[in-house]
């Protein structure tokens, strides 16, 4: 063989071992019980021409709706080998079971897209988990009183406010320069569309939010233990957790609107801002495990209030990146570069405090073991154009 034509059959190899697969879901054929786990039938085909290895998934993001309520549920592949690869004949297929369950409180038809993995969407009969237990015909009759208390109640009426984090929520405690503290509040408010902020609405109006976020310094060691300075920040913007489209191999998320920044104070300490901007969201891997995520936060100026020069010192964007497991830490670095050549730079780290236990029985459930560091000009709005000390924080963060 010629070294031309080994060449061929090498890019042709490699060509096969890059193959994207063809992914169709289907519903099981009788109806499922609430709150049971429950199978779906994911076909993966080669669409191709030519033998190729094609990937499986080992989850699939899903989106549940029934009515107007929507929630996201994983469904995991079922008996597959620790390999998610597979090699297809041209035009072949193989059949891949998923299971996971839906909340028990979600009955009749209940529509499940996987769109944003390209595998369509499908319709599920959900009956009731009594009702599904008898469908097959009882061999003698049963007792009233036990049929009753074998009945489970029914699920108390969900409240779905449309409140969701916004940026993390904490509250840590330094030392440098004096016992201080910074902390901050943050949400986001959906008023039409599901409650759960990952999952897409149906139109623009459904992925429009209104968000405010409040960030403070804490003076705590004068002896009237004043805030040193406060930024409240309102905004409108849209906001979709995951387009269905990727990005140098990541899942793309977008926001992007306005958003107003200012420290409430008067004159000559008075601070403000407007500003438009954008947001892609790019995260690598899974929910469920270790993710890495990187959002930049674009923006232009529209009002630079009482500190025109700003941009000297904060620059044009905030250019966040994180690696997190649910389970486990959340490393993130946030920087910000001056046109001046003045910026900032701020770490966080946080461990689940439930983890912690199987170190220290420290009996905390919620929440996560926070740590902070800052270094560069602008900590404060009111301080923009001046240059922090270096600041080690701890403490706790609720939401990350």
């Amino acid at each position: 063989m010629s070294h031309a034509r080994l060449a061929l059959a090498l890019l042709l190899g490699l060509a096969s071992t890059h193959a994207r697969a063809e992914l169709v879901l289907q519903a099981p054929q009788a109806a499922v019980a609430a709150g049971r786990e429950f199978a779906l039938t994911l076909v993966v085909a080669n669409p191709g021409d030519a033998p190729a290895t094609v990937e499986i998934p080992t989850v699939l993001p899903l989106i549940a709706r029934a009515d107007t309520r929507a929630v996201s549920a994983l469904f995991r592949t079922d008996a597959l080998s620790p390999q998610d690869h597979t090699a297809l004949p041209a035009g072949g297929f193989r059949r891949v079971l998923l299971r996971g369950r839906l909340p028990a409180d979600f009955l009749g038809w209940v529509v499940l897209d996987a769109s944003s993995s390209m595998a369509g969407r499908v319709a599920v009969e959900v009956v009731p988990a009594v009702a599904a237990a008898t469908g097959a015909p009882s061999r003698a009759p049963q007792d009233p009183a036990a049929v009753a208390q074998a009945t489970p109640e029914p699920p108390p009426p969900r409240r779905e406010f449309g409140l969701s984090p916004h940026d993390p929520i904490f509250f840590v405690v330094g030392g440098n320069g004096g016992l201080n503290a910074r902390f901050q509040l943050s949400f986001k408010f959906r008023p039409i569309g599901p409650s759960d902020d990952r999952i897409a609405g149906r139109g623009f109006w459904e992925d429009t939010y209104v968000a405010y976020t409040q960030t403070s310094l804490w003076d705590l060691h004068s002896l009237s233990k004043p805030f040193t300075d406060s930024s409240y920040r309102p905004a409108l913007f849209y906001h979709r957790y995951d387009t269905g489209r990727t990005l140098l191999g990541a899942r793309l998320g977008i926001s992007a609107g306005s958003e107003h920044e200012s420290n409430g104070k008067g004159a000559p300490d008075s601070r403000s801002l407007n500003l438009l901007f954008a947001r892609p969201i790019l995260r690598w891997g899974e929910a469920d495990g270790w993710q890495f995520l990187a959002s930049p936060k674009l923006y232009w100026y529209l009002d630079k209030g009482e500190n025109a020069d700003i941009t000297r010192f904060r620059g044009y964007g905030d250019f966040h990146f994180a690696l997190t497991h649910p389970a486990s830490w959340k490393l993130s670095a946030t920087f910000r570069a001056g046109t001046a050549g003045k910026g900032s730079v701020l770490l966080d780290a946080s461990y689940p405090f439930s983890r912690l236990n199987d170190i220290f029985p420290l009996g905390l459930v919620h929440g996560y073991l926070h740590l902070q560091y800052f270094n560069g000009w602008g900590e404060s709005l009111l301080h923009y154009n001046e240059r922090a000390d270096a600041q080690f924080r701890i403490g706790f963060m609720a939401i990350r």
